[in-house]
């Protein structure tokens, strides 16, 4: 249509054209040739105004062929996106830590005059896959290799009473799938993680990876008291509302029989065994606001259940042994600044029948210890400004301040507890990322303790770890 529209404009323009010579060229008078010319134009005029009417609508009819063609492309991007939603992938992740430490040790819990000793630890080595199944469904496992590898290791616990050598088959504590979750999303708002999961309890199973905290180690404090990053065989479900998140976990209790003076129900945790006793199961709740992992949250958790239904000797004992802990977090970054913290605080109900049970059990040679808490409690704080811009350096460079703190003898149910284990830390030190996958740790600190016999013992310590994600 186009084509032949222009033919007939450019046929009219020479007409036009040609017009004026056609009409001189008759002997007809000039009013007579001025109305047929006039009248001649105005028929032109219709035919162009006709002819420009034409063409707009052309031009319309082909702008609204376009926007439906736009149109038809969004929505198969769009359909290519939700369908991209739903194609599997694989992603791996990976960190690991490297230490040294030089620090005053005490051989046993007699001793008060500590020696000075240099030691290196490979911590870790954690290898993690995520298999994205579609948008609803997802698996996840992790490893964690500790301190070089497994086997058969003798160990010296000088904290026992007299102090002695272990020979013990590292199965439990070298080699150790941490995770092995299966996760469904009904929609953003729902979620349920089953499998053997983390339990959600403080930061410790949030920020555990070498950039999540600022100490050269993760925070002793916290290992005094519960299981670090601590995971257990459960259900998960997780729900969220604006910017509140509420976890509801049921899961495998502790195993009462491994329970000590030194870190109270840290022990507990079923590690140790091929399998897991679940007689006992534990009731976790957790409400966060804002997000701890992004450096904007804090929140609240919850922890109970009883103890005595998971040991192995269950004749020793016959009371319930429930443990409930109570645990403040919170996480937040502002410009350079970065501050983390947290407190727990437990309860062990029956700690004297356990204590009692505990000395006696034939096989697991428990050793010989005095007291169990009847309430523990601890907490660490870190605080840290990155210098980058002030330096103007090219790399982030954050110099920290931390302070330490745990009691597993809080109270005791019978007598006075004793205070050896009472103590405190303060450090100072710097993390330097060279760029995103690594970063370097250094710190300088000094340990405080109640015991009014023992002086204070300062440690200096270095470390290295690294970190990755990539999607196969």
């Amino acid at each position: 249509m186009g084509a032949v529209m222009t033919r007939k404009i450019i046929s009219t323009a020479i007409y036009l054209a040609l017009l004026p010579t056609s009409v001189f060229a008759t002997d007809v008078d000039v009013e007579t040739q001025l109305a047929q010319l006039q009248q001649q134009l105005a028929l032109q005029q219709k035919a162009i105004t006709r002819l420009t009417a034409q063409l707009a609508e052309q031009q319309q009819q082909k702008t609204q062929l376009n926007d439906i063609n736009v149109v038809t492309t969004d929505k198969k991007k769009q359909s290519f996106i939700r369908d991209k939603s739903d194609t599997p992938s694989l992603t791996f992740k990976s960190y690991g830590t490297l230490a040294y430490r030089n620090d005053e040790i005490f051989d046993n819990i007699q001793d008060i005059s500590p020696d000075r000793r240099a030691t290196t630890d490979l911590e870790r080595v954690v290898t993690e896959f995520e298999y994205q199944i579609n948008k609803n469904w997802q698996i996840e496992f992790e490893i964690e290799y500790e301190h070089g590898g497994t086997g058969t290791t003798l160990e010296y616990d000088g904290f026992e009473e007299f102090g002695e050598f272990e020979s013990e088959v590292e199965a439990g504590g070298e080699v150790i799938v941490e995770k092995l979750q299966v996760k469904y999303e009904f929609n953003p708002n729902v979620q349920v993680k089953f499998g053997h999961i983390y339990v959600p309890v403080g930061l410790g199973t949030d920020l555990n990876k070498p950039d999540q905290y600022f100490t050269t180690s993760r925070h002793w404090s916290e290992a005094s008291m519960i299981p670090q990053v601590w995971h257990e065989t459960g259900v998960n479900l997780i729900t969220n509302w604006q910017d509140f998140t509420l976890q509801t976990m049921i899961s495998t209790g502790l195993n009462s029989e491994y329970f000590r003076t030194t870190n109270w129900i840290a022990g507990g945790a079923q590690q140790r065994f091929e399998t897991n006793t679940a007689d006992d199961l534990a009731l976790t709740l957790r409400l966060d606001y804002g997000d701890v992992k992004k450096g904007k949250g804090v929140g609240i958790s919850y922890y109970n259940s009883d103890t005595s239904g998971n040991r192995r000797n269950q004749g020793k004992l016959d009371v319930d042994g429930n443990v409930s802990i109570l645990g403040v977090h919170g996480a937040w970054e502002y410009q350079d600044f970065t501050l983390r913290g947290q407190y727990l605080y437990g309860e062990l109900e029956d700690s004297v029948a356990i204590t009692n049970a505990n000395k006696t059990t034939p096989g697991l040679r428990p050793g010989s210890f005095s007291q169990l808490g009847s309430k523990s409690e601890s907490a660490f704080f870190e605080a840290a400004y990155n210098t980058q811009h002030m330096f103007n350096l090219s790399s982030p460079l954050y110099v920290f301040t931390s302070f330490d703190y745990a009691n597993p003898l809080l109270e005791v149910a019978k007598g006075t507890p004793i205070d050896r284990f009472d103590i405190s830390e303060f450090s100072m030190g710097i993390n330097y990322l060279p760029n995103k996958n690594l970063i370097l740790k250094f710190q300088g600190g000094q340990r405080q303790y109640a015991q009014s016999n023992i002086d204070n013992t300062t440690h200096f310590s270095a470390s290295i770890g690294y970190i990755f994600s990539t999607t196969l």
